[in-house]
């Protein structure tokens, strides 16, 4: 009896003890898990809003995918990943008071507006409080440059210009003319400028450039003015799928069969839906379609989130904060500091940057005058007889 009575005393010390060391330990970790809040200004209402409210709704995903790979740990501390999101209503104003409500939050790291009038108007805010902004697909020289020290891209859409051109050189040898019909916004007058410096470069002729005003629906003016020269091709510059359909839709009913193409036009998947099938053929451009199996694993893991939480079919425009958030956090542990001067100078010095897409590097010197842009992999998305054809562009 005694001994039986030894071993019950014995046993619920151990117990005790077990579940005392179980307790701090489960507070330990409590306490060594903190959070980083990272903010997002996007337009969630305004005319913007329905065009960018993928952006809002892919928070989640975005930040649970980041917080399933570890967060950020920044001198031996973990922290996970919180976005808040401020809606700018579709206006530089909005915009403002949007950074302003951050900034007394706390935030100094933002995934910067994609629409570039909210975005320069920000700049100077921004700047001046040193907060970093990371916009996740830049335009042009209009919002990065020598003097936006807190800026940068997580990608461009100016790098994949001389990747598109080098597809028609080699996929269409005999389109020598080009016709460039582009949105008249001063957000793109940079990749306007390398359009036609990697037109010439190729031995290609520009015979027709003209810009439409910003939600134009009838090209049949433009394209019958641009027909007169005979191109052989149109770049578009930068579109979204419902601009760009239009356009391809409409310059095939006037007898254009040529390629159509740009750098960035939008979701590849959705432009496709919006053409004539008879039209869906020879329209290219140099962004993701992230429903390939070529995808890389990282993408997979984020399109599964995003289908399971969302309940939608995953797109390109699900990945764009993403293209942001993933750099900036690794410049984050490079620097490991909050201090967004240190994270500046680490993202700056980095050489190699990992991107949803696969591995990538920083630069931006040559094209804007700083070293502020992540250079993804570059590939190319082409729609040919209503199907979608996608592959990474070996360098």
């Amino acid at each position: 009896m005694k001994k039986l009575l030894s071993i019950v005393v014995f046993s619920c010390a151990l117990l005790m003890l077990l579940l005392s060391v179980g307790f701090v330990c489960g507070n330990q970790a409590a306490a060594e898990t903190k959070t980083l809040t990272i903010g997002q200004i996007t337009s969630i209402t305004g005319p913007m809003g329905f065009t960018m409210k993928t952006g809002a709704e892919s928070v989640k995903p975005a930040q649970d995918l980041m917080n399933q790979r570890g967060g950020v740990t920044v001198q031996g501390q973990k922290y996970l990943i919180d976005i808040v999101t401020e809606d700018d209503q579709s206006t530089p104003p909005g915009g403002i008071a949007a950074i302003n409500r951050l900034m007394q939050g706390g935030v100094k790291f933002i995934i910067a507006p994609q629409f570039a009038p909210i975005n320069m108007a920000i700049a100077g805010i921004a700047e001046e409080n040193k907060i970093f902004r990371m916009k996740s697909m830049g335009i042009g020289k209009d919002e990065l440059g020598p003097t936006t020290r807190y800026m940068f891209y997580g990608t461009a859409t100016t790098l994949s210009i001389p990747v598109c051109y080098d597809f028609l050189v080699k996929n269409y040898p005999k389109a020598k003319r080009i016709a460039i019909i582009c949105p008249d916004d001063p957000g793109i007058r940079s990749n306007i400028e390398v359009a036609e410096k990697e037109a010439r470069k190729r031995g290609l002729d520009i015979v027709f450039q003209e810009a439409f005003r910003v939600g134009t629906e009838d090209f049949y003016p433009t394209l019958t003015k641009a027909l007169e020269k005979k191109p052989d091709a149109i770049d578009m510059v930068v579109s979204i799928a419902p601009w760009a359909a239009s356009l391809v839709n409409q310059s095939r009913e006037l007898g254009f069969a040529g390629p159509v193409f740009a750098p960035m036009l939008g979701e590849i998947s959705i432009l496709n839906s919006l053409l004539d099938p008879k039209n869906a053929h020879d329209v290219f451009h140099g962004g993701a379609y992230v429903l390939s199996p070529k995808m890389k694993p990282m993408m997979k893991e984020y399109r599964a989130i995003v289908e399971k939480d969302l309940k939608t079919t995953f797109t390109m425009d699900h990945t764009v904060i993403l293209e942001g958030l993933y750099p900036l956090l690794q410049g984050i542990e490079k620097a490991q500091s909050f201090d967004t001067d240190k994270v500046v100078a680490a993202m700056e010095s980095m050489k190699t940057v990992d991107t949803i897409y696969g591995p990538g590097r920083m630069g931006g010197q040559e094209l804007f005058g700083i070293n502020h842009v992540v250079y993804r992999p570059p590939m190319i998305s082409r729609i040919m007889n209503g199907q979608i054809e996608f592959d990474f562009v070996k360098q």
